[in-house]
């Protein structure tokens, strides 16, 4: 791995002297990597290895939203040189965001979390951008499914459970109706971060340092924003968006507040669709987690 980085910095043109591992699955993940590199002035910048899926063009998108943040004073890890193609990936260099997450957010800090959000989605509301590319809203679900392959995943499901292939397609066309029923897909759109979970908010000494991880960002509504944030698990998350978001003169409205509930229910489906594309390509489906999905979307199994 240490020769790939040492290529890729030099297609950079960038100098390193030494790298760190974040994390050790990431040298043959089709996701996202991260490795440090320290300069020979003492820089930590972050290599970064773009899921397998992204392009130039949706790259794009995601560095204006990071460079326009930054320019409103936020820290978040903005790219510094590139993206370059690499053994068919793309590679960039991004600016290093110190601190760490909450290793157990306390009621308090889920609330200074909301807080925060709402003052992200007063900054990304300036922005005009359109959707990203390679992106949908989260409800779209035919699209998506066409996107990530949902039908031959399916079909390879069934190879290995008949069962889970059958509850998979029960739950979405159950999702399906759910969304035009509720008009999931006229809700005002808006840029997300696509991942505002504890984990993606890095701390210094109970202040917030920066906010990272992009990869998802893209034109959805703040309701889908909310699922995705794990706001069943942390209901303070909508207390201290609203009081700040109030504040900033953009509450969320009574039809964002009760679309976050059947939202919940699509975004499971997400989550089985994402694990249908990745099992055929790693040659292996994470069983357990496609039934606790399923479990939770609401359907009864067949």
């Amino acid at each position: 791995m240490l020769s790939t980085l040492r290529d890729v910095t030099a297609r950079l043109e960038l100098t390193f002297e030494s790298f760190e591992e974040t994390r050790p699955a990431d040298a043959d993940s089709v996701g996202n990597g991260n490795w440090l590199g320290h300069t020979p002035t003492g820089q930590c910048l972050v290599l970064r290895r773009y899921h397998v899926l992204r392009t130039e063009a949706d790259l794009a998108y995601e560095s204006a939203v990071l460079h326009h943040l930054t320019a409103k004073g936020w820290t978040v890890p903005t790219p510094v040189a590139g993206p370059v193609w690499h053994d068919g990936r793309l590679w960039a260099a991004t600016r290093f965001v110190p601190g760490k997450p909450h290793a157990a957010e306390t009621a308090e800090q889920v609330e200074k979390r909301g807080s925060v959000l709402a003052r992200l989605h007063a900054d990304l509301r300036e922005l005009e951008l359109g959707q990203r590319h390679g992106f949908f809203q989260g409800c779209d679900l035919e699209a998506m499914g066409a996107f990530q392959d949902w039908d031959p995943g399916v079909v390879a499901l069934r190879t290995e459970r008949g069962d889970l292939a059958d509850w998979a397609e029960a739950a979405m066309a159950e999702v399906k109706q759910l969304v035009a029923g509720s008009n999931l897909s006229t809700l005002p759109q808006t840029v997300v971060h696509g991942d505002f979970a504890e984990w993606n908010l890095h701390i210094t000494d109970d202040r917030l340092s920066g906010i990272i991880d992009f990869d998802l960002v893209h034109a959805d509504s703040r309701s889908w924003e909310f699922v995705i944030a794990r706001v069943h698990r942390s209901p303070g998350l909508l207390t201290g968006y609203q009081r700040t978001a109030t504040e900033l003169g953009i509450p969320l409205s009574e039809e964002e507040m009760a679309a976050i509930d059947p939202l919940q229910r699509v975004f499971r489906v997400n989550m089985v669709m994402a694990e249908l594309w990745s099992g055929p390509r790693t040659g292996r489906f994470d069983v357990p987690m496609i039934e606790r999905q399923l479990g939770r979307t609401g359907t009864p199994k067949p």
